[in-house]
């Protein structure tokens, strides 16, 4: 099995689901450690997801966001 497979099967799963199987599926989700994170504070829509590589590159130049259009434009005409 895929994970695309398995993440159908689930999709279908839920679907499938009475209201009250959904309802005791997010209680389980959510006294998983590993899964609770993933699942959206009530009344909210979003998942909040954690970048933790954000920010790990150092390029020793300051003015990085401010140039980004120009230096990405930089990097991509450069030949590879």
């Amino acid at each position: 099995m895929t994970a695309a497979h398995d993440y159908e099967d689930m999709h279908h799963l839920v679907d499938r689901l009475p209201r009250a199987g959904v309802r005791r599926l997010r209680v389980l989700v959510e006294s998983d450690p590993e899964l609770a994170r993933f699942v959206a504070a009530p009344g909210s829509e979003t998942v909040r997801r954690e970048l933790s590589f954000i920010g790990l590159g150092a390029s020793g130049r300051a003015d990085v966001s401010e140039r980004h259009d120009e230096l990405l434009r930089e990097g991509l005409d450069r030949p590879s």
